[in-house]
């Protein structure tokens, strides 16, 4: 009988046995048992193998439907992975072709290259721009297209990965571009980036330094131009004020109040008169510095310099400003830093700017400028706890034509010129500059020069230790005749603009000088040779002839090459007016008081007296004074030792001998040749350190040293 559990489902079968012992022989019984036995267990096994198995073939056919079922499944997204790739395949073949289009119609030249420095990409705007043809660049070398500033750029990008490089590299045509060098970098598993190559990409910039070579040069030219009205304003406000003073003022009475108000009134316009116009002349240079500067037009003149000496004479400008404030001033500058190598004036106007800006926008409290060594450079910071600076205006103070604050309700104190061309200045020199700002705390100013490689010591001075000196000291030196009175004296006027004659008329006729006019070059010429004047006044922007090409007919005809010559300019061209033999040059607007000093200086010499013998065994210092003198305009010639000394001031009779202190001892050279050889007239300046002998010193004026 079957043995079910509580499910129903058979597991086996009980046999129940029953004696049939009255059937079988006792003898075979237990074998008949046997074998009852045998023939149900084995029946029992075939069932429950049949059982089993028809299991099996259940579990098979419901597994094979689930294979069906899945593979269906799989099929389906199997066909959607399909789908999604076909779609995402057009997509990125559609980018790929937008960005081949880019690339193709990029304005700006793209070049992209492995660590090998192989090309790897490149369009056509490169082979334009510097002209290969169509001569296919993919898989060659870099420095195949010619241009030799390209290979090095690219190892400066490869071994500083971490920064964007800009340059200006030439193209065909003389065109200029502008490359960016970026490196292209990737990021694998583990999270480190790697370069793989380096991409330019090269602007052509030609036609924007055009527009800004134009804009540049009508900022100047404007600027120039407003020089000339400058001038006659300054210059009649200063003579009308002194005709005030001397000759109207005086007369009138003083006990009378009204009077006295109305003179006090009068004086205080046109004192604001003067300054408005001052202030305006100052803005006017601003804006010529930065035009100059982005021009690459201004002069440098760099020498070896401690910048404590800047500081103290950037003080010394500001002491004014600083004396009608309540501010205390510390100065805080570290002992024994090493010179560096800088333009003096430039880094004084630095100075000074920084220390004004200081002075102005604070109303109590402290100043403090400090100097300190600072790794590779010299750190110098202007703090102050004025007004401070809100921090969205921060990296706007050194952006040119820009003033913080608000425009409406803060009145402009300049151009916003002053900071622009303080970084000009610092950059110049390899410096940095920035600001640290607390807005109602205070304000940093701070910036850096580099100190030079060598130790201390090492950056030597120049041969001469003060040029500027020693051309003041040649010019107050030359000889004098003995002083006329100015009524015998007649001073040429030239110049197109008759109000700038008019001004310098009245201002040389208050000093009893005769004038004599001209309004062009040729006029001029013609009158020096008719009148036969002891000065000539000229200005530079003429018709017919300017003032260089007037000055150089005047020096080179030896009826007026020896009448000295006082250049007027709105241009700051002194070397040019130097080197054709001008005696002094003036930039209008013009310190009248400085150009009478000048005139009386010059006209009490008698002649332009510009011949100069320079002595010195030392061949550096020979070179540097001529390339100075004849930079100032003076006939230079040198000798190497005392006996070269007298033959060349016997034959060329020089109006100044500038000589090295100890040769000239040695030599004799003074005695010599005052007192033997008949040069009694000539002007000696020594140059060294020896002051031996006194008597020497005293026959030559001061010593330079």
């Amino acid at each position: 009988m079957p043995f079910n559990n509580i499910e129903g489902e058979t597991l086996g079968y009980v046999i129940a046995v029953k004696e049939s012992t009255a059937i079988v022989q006792p003898v075979r019984r237990a074998m008949a048992i046997a074998l009852l036995l045998a023939v149900l267990l084995s029946g029992g096994l075939i069932m429950l193998f049949y059982r089993l198995l028809g299991r099996v073939e259940r579990d098979v056919l419901t597994s094979r439907q689930g294979l069906v079922q899945t593979q269906a499944e799989l099929q389906a997204l199997n066909q959607e992975l399909e789908t999604r790739v076909q779609v995402r395949t057009a997509e990125v073949q559609a980018t790929s072709a937008d960005l081949q289009a880019i690339i193709r119609n990029l304005a700006d030249a793209l070049l992209v290259v492995d660590l090998h420095g192989q090309i790897t990409r490149y369009n056509p705007a490169l082979t334009e721009m510097f002209e290969l043809g169509e001569q296919n660049l993919m898989g060659r070398n870099c420095q195949e297209i010619g241009q030799a500033q390209l290979p090095g750029l690219i190892e400066q990008c490869q071994a500083q990965a971490e920064q964007v490089l800009v340059a200006e590299v030439a193209l065909a045509h003389n065109h200029v571009g502008q490359a960016v060098i970026t490196p292209i970098l990737v990021m694998p598993d583990k999270g480190q980036e790697t370069q793989q190559g380096t991409a330019i990409l090269i602007r052509d910039i030609t036609q924007e330094k055009e527009v800004d070579r134009m804009k540049t040069d009508f900022i100047s030219t404007v600027s120039h131009e407003l020089r000339t009205p400058l001038t006659s304003v300054l210059g009649f406000a200063a003579i009308i004020q002194d005709k005030l003073e001397d000759n109207v003022f005086p007369q009138l009475a003083a006990d009378d109040r009204k009077t006295s108000r109305t003179v006090r009134r009068v004086r205080d316009n046109i004192n604001i008169i003067v300054s408005e116009a001052e202030r305006l002349t100052a803005l006017i240079n601003d804006v010529l510095d930065i035009a100059k500067m982005e021009a690459g037009k201004l002069e440098w003149r760099m020498e070896p310099l401690q910048v404590g000496e800047v500081i103290e004479r950037a003080i010394a400008a500001v002491s004014s400003l600083l004396d009608q404030s309540e501010l205390n001033l510390v100065t805080e500058i570290e002992p024994d830093l090493p010179k560096i190598l800088g333009d003096r004036d430039r880094l004084i106007q630095v100075v000074i700017n920084l220390l004004s800006n200081a002075i102005k926008f604070t109303n109590a409290g402290t100043i403090t400028c400090r100097l300190i060594a600072q790794a590779d450079n010299l750190h110098l910071a202007v703090q102050d706890t004025g007004m401070g600076i809100a921090p969205e205006d921060v990296a706007k103070v050194f952006d040119k034509f820009k003033q913080v604050g608000e425009t409406l309700t803060d009145k402009p104190k300049g151009t916003g010129l002053g900071l622009p061309i303080c970084k000009q200045i610092v950059e110049y020199h390899g410096g940095k500059i920035w600001v640290e700002s607390e807005l109602g705390v205070g304000s940093t100013f701070q910036f850096t020069l580099p100190q030079p490689d060598r130790p201390q010591g090492g950056l030597e001075s120049p041969p001469i230790a003060n040029l500027d000196s020693l051309v003041r000291q040649l010019e107050s030196r030359t000889p004098t005749s003995p002083n006329a009175p100015p009524s015998e004296k007649t001073i040429l006027v030239v110049d197109d603009d008759p109000s700038i004659r008019e001004l310098l008329r009245q201002s040389l006729e208050a000093q009893d000088y005769q004038v004599c006019e001209a309004e062009d070059g040729l006029e001029a010429v013609d009158k020096a040779k008719t009148t036969n004047p002891d000065l000539i006044m000229l200005d530079v922007m003429m018709p017919k002839i300017n003032g260089f090409d007037t000055a150089a007919i005047l020096k080179n005809d030896p009826q007026t090459m020896g009448v000295p010559i006082i250049m007027l300019s709105i241009f700051e061209d002194k070397a040019r007016g130097y080197r054709l033999g001008v005696d002094r040059y003036f930039t209008k607007p013009i310190d009248s008081q400085q150009l009478l000093a000048e005139v009386g200086g010059l006209l009490s010499q008698g002649q332009s007296n510009k011949k100069v013998l320079v002595v010195d065994h030392n061949a550096s210092t020979l070179a540097t004074l001529s390339q100075v003198l004849q930079a100032q305009g003076y006939q230079v010639s040198a000798a190497a030792n005392g006996p070269e000394c007298i033959e060349k001031a016997l034959s060329l009779k020089p109006d100044t001998i500038i000589v090295d202190s100890g040769m000239s001892q040695q030599h004799d050279l003074m005695t010599t040749l005052r007192f033997e050889k008949g040069l009694e007239n000539v002007v000696f300046i020594l140059l060294g350190e020896d002051q031996k002998d006194e008597q020497l010193v005293k026959l030559t004026g001061q010593q330079l040293t």
